[in-house]
């Protein structure tokens, strides 16, 4: 296949194959699940990872220079549809594993300044998928910019400071991060700030319950019962 030179064209290509298998019954549950004002197309994630497979080999984007990948990756995340976004984070998944980290860390950070991340949902599956890996990595642009992050004042990229931990195969090394980001975010005002605190304790009392004993002791003030109930799940 000629390999146009629009990442535009890609692009939109990509983005016509997921609405054409589309749901809408699964689309109208996801928009009521997540809420925030989001827009559906009803795609399940595998579907989305055999297009995004198929059009990376098709146009063998791997292949291009990173400044027109990260096009294409921008413009997927600026659509209006969860689908859309899904698929940029599910093409670094696949294809960024382990290189690009600085260009990774960075353009994520410039798509949540840019508040084309504006839900739990794709915020937690970016989380997951892309940071909880690179945390693992332990590189230092990695640590340096989720410290920036979770102080900021955008909630979603103040939230995505602390989730990727929860998943992180490294929890057991990062107990001072852990604290220092939980204290800073269970104090904000924000729903979504709070619960990434329960979500990370809940994971952490399985290596030093104590510590999560403690930490809801001492930040009593600002728990809510849903943080307590997340962080407490796997206590007896």
């Amino acid at each position: 296949m000629k390999m146009p030179t629009n990442m535009k064209e890609i692009s939109k290509n990509l983005q016509s194959k997921i609405t054409s298998v589309g749901n809408p019954d699964k689309a109208k549950w996801l928009e009521n699940y997540v809420k925030h004002d989001i827009k559906s197309k009803g795609v399940g994630i595998p579907e989305i990872r055999d297009i995004v497979q198929h059009i990376t080999k098709d146009y063998k984007l791997i292949e291009l220079d990173i400044s027109e990948q990260i096009d294409l990756l921008n413009d997927l995340i600026s659509s209006e549809y969860t689908e859309d976004k899904l698929s940029a984070i599910i093409y670094i998944q696949l294809n960024w594993n382990k290189i690009y980290e600085h260009e990774k860390i960075m353009l994520i950070s410039d798509w949540f300044d840019k508040e084309l991340i504006a839900d739990w949902n794709v915020c937690d599956w970016l989380c997951v998928r892309l940071l909880a890996p690179m945390i693992d990595n332990r590189t230092k642009d990695t640590l340096r910019e989720l410290k920036n992050w979770n102080k900021n004042q955008n909630q979603w990229k103040a939230r995505a400071s602390l989730v990727p931990f929860a998943q992180c195969k490294s929890l057991d090394k990062h107990k001072n991060l852990v604290e220092e980001f939980s204290i800073e975010l269970i104090k904000r005002k924000e729903r979504f700030c709070k619960t990434a605190v329960g979500w990370v304790l809940r994971e952490y009392s399985k290596i030093d319950p104590g510590f999560v004993k403690r930490f809801l002791c001492e930040y009593g003030n600002w728990t809510t019962n849903e943080v307590i109930k997340n962080a407490t799940k796997y206590f007896n």
